[in-house]
């Protein structure tokens, strides 16, 4: 198993060598993120995470493909949890088995993965993309109720890494803002898997973004609905879906939100301001049995979120997320600094400080402190 992907790999390259070798190509960026935390014995630890990820890419007229193999290597306290073992075992929610560990030990986990692997074939009105991409529905800054395919927590560790989703994504583009979209991504039971289908239609009605999709995933039906429009110099959003006949039962999740830029003389680069409420109609706190990968969970109904982002420099920004539980007493923030330390190394360090009552939206994580180094080539 562990070099089935880089054999499947070589063939496809070599195939692709072959056909079209002046298409071919190369890039990438290496990860090195360093991190204290307290593991599930609410020891401080700290775990060293590197990744190399490489990216082949190319193509001839309307035909157009990629491929983004990833080696990632932890090392330290977090593989020595005693919760990692069983987070080791669960299988990576894609209907393909593209990953495979190299070496596992008691504090070292080395793995490797294809990230992205797709073949696209476009033109004016067509757009036809197969195999495992990124799938990324919904407006909302922090939370995405309507993205069903790929939702990601706003606390992960690194939420910019969204596995993909094995599936056919079809885009007939009628105008140059209207799109019918067709996706089918199939299911697969050993993995824990729903078969999905969604239907979506997206335009632009004067200053207003608007997007609507039906679909099934597994037995349940979802309808979803997703809006932008301007009030002011800001934008507003809305996100809602409503699902019927799963096993979770009938349940719906919302965001409403707003987000600008602010303009001071004392800021004169602009702050970046977005405020986000957010609805959850089925807090796992409620639910008996396990809640699909694909729908984004929450111990408590509301919660309520604001992001914050400046320039000092063209090479200096910083954020700050800072999310609310409506319910219980919990709260989450994570501040952080980048700095662009030339045109192919960005620097950042960041922190996520959680506080909570038991029982409540953040009371489970754990404090962390983090440098993260990121190469690009």
């Amino acid at each position: 198993m562990a070099y089935t992907l880089i054999r499947l790999l070589g063939v496809i390259l070599f195939f692709l060598s072959t056909t079209c070798p002046q298409a071919i190509e190369l890039s990438g960026n290496y990860t090195n993120l360093l991190f204290q935390h307290k593991d599930s014995r609410k020891q401080d630890v700290s775990t060293d995470l590197n990744r190399l990820r490489l990216t082949f890419e190319g193509g001839e007229k309307a035909w157009q493909w990629r491929l983004s193999y990833d080696n990632e290597l932890l090392y330290g306290g977090a593989v020595r949890d005693p919760t990692f073992a069983a987070l080791r075992q669960t299988p990576d929610p894609t209907w393909l088995d593209l990953n495979a560990n190299i070496i596992s030990s008691s504090a070292l986990d080395w793995r490797h993965n294809l990230y992205r692997g797709w073949l696209q074939y476009k033109t004016e009105v067509w757009d036809v993309v197969l195999g495992r991409q990124r799938i990324a529905w919904g407006s909302g800054r922090i939370w995405n109720p309507t993205d069903r395919f790929n939702p990601v927590q706003p606390t992960a560790l690194e939420s910019e890494q969204k596995l993909g989703v094995d599936a056919a994504y079809t885009t007939y583009s009628y105008s140059d803002f209207g799109s019918i979209q067709w996706l089918v991504a199939p299911g697969e039971t050993n993995r824990a898997l729903r078969r999905k289908w969604a239907l979506r239609w997206q335009d632009t009605i004067e200053q207003t973004d608007i997007s609507l999709w039906l679909g099934e995933i597994g037995q349940e039906r979802v309808l979803a609905v997703d809006v932008t429009g301007n009030v002011g110099d800001a934008a507003a959003r809305l996100e809602w879906q409503q699902s019927w006949r799963g096993e979770q039962g009938d349940f719906g999740q919302f965001i409403v939100g707003i987000d600008g830029t602010v303009m001071n003389p004392l800021l004169p680069e602009g702050l970046y301001l977005a405020a986000e409420y957010f609805y959850n109609g089925l807090p796992h706190s409620n639910v008996k049995q396990l809640i699909q990968s694909d729908i984004l969970q929450s111990s408590s109904r509301q919660l309520f979120g604001m992001l914050a982002g400046y320039d000092f420099t063209p090479l200096w920004r910083t954020e700050l997320i800072w999310l609310l539980d409506l319910e219980r007493q919990s709260m989450f923030i994570a501040p952080s600094i980048r700095w662009s330390a030339s045109d192919h190394m960005d620097a950042t360090i960041f922190s996520q400080l959680p506080t909570g009552t038991a029982g409540s939206e953040f009371a489970g994580l754990n404090n962390l402190l983090a440098i993260k180094l990121e190469y690009y080539f």
